[in-house]
């Protein structure tokens, strides 16, 4: 009689065991949405782009403008975070919005997630550089103008990913009016008063 109890409740707790294994396992959430934990596994990264003449760093500004500065500054501090193999989502930390684009390749920051046009896929090319596709469109990330005849090719749509250096002390408290910064949608993207500005590839880290 004892031994066909302990036999009876050694039954009893092993399907307990197997019936609770499905249940809890429903309970796992996969994180698809980027806007679960953003701070884990996050690449902090100015992006760099040049052609032969000017280079300057895509920086989100408060107002959603995407623009390209021809220094770091902290809206041109992004996080890259990977929400499946290959793609990516841009977010600019101190203008906390996303990098998304439209299907004419405009580019703005967004404050609201949207996996459609805020997400990229992340094509990483022997020399260094990265491209970042629009995952819904398939149009390249640009800084080129919109009234460029060349905005979809090589100039302005590769980027170097620089490891952010910069902190809130190491920059001085100006109106982001006072950086020198070129407007995407200008017909004088160039800007030729400017200096020429050196490519920093070579100061990338191995």
């Amino acid at each position: 009689m004892f031994f066909a109890q302990i036999t009876f409740f050694s039954y009893l707790s092993s399907f307990f065991l197997i019936t609770s294994l499905p249940i809890s396992s429903s309970f796992y959430l996969p994180e698809s949405n980027p806007l679960l934990s953003f701070n884990s596994q996050v690449r902090e990264v100015h992006l760099y782009t040049e052609n032969h003449r000017r280079g300057m760093y895509l920086q989100i500004n408060l107002d959603g403008r995407v623009t390209g500065s021809h220094v770091q500054t902290l809206y041109s501090v992004l996080q890259l975070k990977s929400i499946k193999p290959g793609h990516v989502v841009i977010k600019g930390q101190s203008a906390s919005m996303f990098l998304c684009v439209d299907s004419g390749g405009n580019l703005r920051g967004q404050g609201v997630y949207e996996e459609a046009e805020c997400s990229f896929r992340e094509l990483l090319l022997a020399d260094g550089y990265t491209r970042f596709l629009s995952s819904r469109y398939e149009i390249p990330v640009s800084l080129a103008s919109r009234h460029s005849p060349d905005r979809h090719s090589i100039p302005f749509t590769r980027f170097l990913p620089l490891r952010n250096t910069l902190t809130v002390g190491s920059v001085t408290e100006q109106p982001l009016n006072s950086h020198r910064h070129f407007n995407v949608d200008s017909d004088d993207l160039l800007g030729i008063s400017l200096n020429t500005m050196g490519s920093p590839h070579l100061l990338i880290d191995k």
